[in-house]
């Protein structure tokens, strides 16, 4: 019951209720002179909604695309999915069935636009309508079926056009005449909708993933060990499908429905595509042992979430060709995803032409596309590579003393230790990124990068900041950026 205008009046009524006659919107004083022992509760919106969020959720055992529909309903799109479980009529006889365990009454209907299921389910008999036949199975239905709110269907009622065939009939231009502007565009667009005229869209709880596989099982499964058991046979049927497309995935759920209406999701993710079964479960299983199977799991799916193309660039851990790129990233994936939340970063390549700014430091891949960097100089076979091991995050100044301005140095002082240069290669000038720059600030200065060898046989990585001879300009400085082994 809930507090009205007039006092309490009864918002629901349960079946021993109704069959003494009462019937939810009546009011307590009455409903209690006809039924003395009567007992009531007050009612709760919220916790409703809460039950509902929690139905919707379950009810992904059918449909990947579930949205409640408030106050008592919930809409699952069932495209491409009835056949997995024997057809339309089996699949409402499920789930009235499942509803039924729970001692929920369920009302099913499966038509080819939302609201006209929904009319069907609240409004007619009939539980399956075609695809092209809603004229004809909403016409007999009243227009309260739309879903319009009461005053617009009561003033409807007084015009004549009690059924939705009543309102079909009635010219569109007529219709506008008898009613406000914003009223009689709420009339059509809901008629539209429901005739499958305009499209009507389901806002579901998640993002419908891109591959999802399920199995349900006749008794619930109480032991991780049988759990397992179904997540081995969800992950080959997963990966032989993402192997037909050429792809495997980046992150992947397992996704547990217990008896009593809730769930379990456990989540891994890749470092880079793959669709070995077996390495989908071994990083799954490691997880199952912290889930609560409570009275038991009678149905499960294995969602990718993210796939994309495979990448066989990958190397094996002991130098061998190529094949496949699993082991690394199967080891990196196993330290990443375990229970304890190890930490694991790797670098990514940035586009950019600064070097300290080239790379950063991010988790290997999971559920992300690597960039594309800018490709490295070009240099000759045998030569010594372009780029130091050790890059410090900022270059520290040098003193260099060179035999000419814009040439080599010869010597230079850093860290307080001068050093002779025996062996000089360069410069690699590397322009600056002046679109980077705040309005008002100064403009960055290019770099001509050196590879130099100190008498002790050391290498370093300088570069001089700015050019001899430039208008309006300090002197340029030197920078140490990094070592050679």
């Amino acid at each position: 019951m809930e507090s009205g205008a007039k006092g309490l009046r009864l918002t629901a009524c349960d079946r021993l209720a109704i069959a003494r006659g009462l019937k939810p919107g009546e009011r307590l004083a009455d409903a209690r002179a006809r039924v003395p022992d009567l007992a009531t509760a007050l009612h709760e919106p919220e916790n409703d909604a809460a039950m509902l969020l929690r139905l919707a959720r379950w009810a992904e055992r059918w449909s990947p695309a579930v949205m409640p529909d408030a106050p008592d309903g919930l809409m699952l799109d069932a495209t491409g999915v009835a056949h997995l479980f024997g057809g339309e009529a089996m699949l409402i006889a499920d789930i009235k069935g499942q509803c039924g365990r729970l001692d929920f009454t369920a009302i099913a209907a499966i038509a080819g636009t939302p609201p006209a299921a929904r009319a069907l389910a609240r409004f007619s008999r009939q539980i399956i309508l075609t695809p092209g036949n809603e004229r004809d199975g909403l016409n007999p239905l009243p227009v309260e079926a739309l879903g319009l709110d009461p005053e617009t269907s009561h003033t409807l009622g007084r015009l004549g056009l009690k059924t939705i065939g009543d309102l079909c009939r009635v010219p569109r231009s007529s219709l506008a005449r008898r009613f406000r502007r914003e009223r009689s565009t709420s009339v059509l667009k809901s008629l539209d909708e429901a005739l499958g005229l305009a499209d009507c869209p389901l806002d579901p709880l998640m993002p419908e993933p891109a591959l999802v596989v399920r199995h349900c099982v006749m008794d619930p499964i109480i032991t991780h060990e049988g759990i397992e058991a179904i997540l081995t046979l969800l992950a080959q049927t997963f990966c032989t499908r993402l192997a037909n497309a050429g792809h495997g995935a980046l992150r992947v759920a397992l996704k547990l429905y217990r008896t009593d209406a809730s769930r379990a999701v456990v989540q891994a993710g890749l470092a880079r595509p793959s669709h070995d079964p077996r390495h989908i479960v071994r990083l799954i299983a490691a997880h199952l042992s912290e889930v609560d199977l409570g009275f038991g799991v009678d149905a499960a799916t294995l969602e990718a979430l993210n796939p994309a193309p495979l990448d066989y660039r990958q190397e094996n851990l002991d130098g061998a060709p190529p094949a496949g790129g699993i082991e690394l990233a199967a080891l990196a994936d196993r330290i990443a995803n375990r229970p304890d939340g190890a930490a694991l970063a790797s670098f990514r390549l940035i586009e950019s032409h600064l070097p300290e700014r080239a790379e950063r430091f991010a988790p290997p891949g999971f559920g992300e596309t690597p960039q594309s960097p800018l490709p490295p100089p070009e240099r000759p076979p045998g030569a010594a590579p372009a780029r130091p091991l050790v890059l410090f995050d900022r270059p520290e100044e040098a003193s260099v003393i060179a035999a000419v301005p814009d040439g080599p140095p010869v010597r230079f002082i850093w860290r307080r230790l001068a050093r002779r240069v025996v062996r000089a290669e360069g410069p690699e000038r590397i322009s600056p990124e002046w679109w980077t720059t705040p309005p008002g600030a100064s403009p960055p200065r290019p770099r001509d990068y050196y590879v130099i060898e100190d008498a002790e046989g050391r290498r370093y990585w300088l570069f001089r900041a700015g050019l001899y001879g430039e208008e309006a300009e300090a002197s340029p400085r030197w920078y140490v950026h990094g070592l050679f082994a």
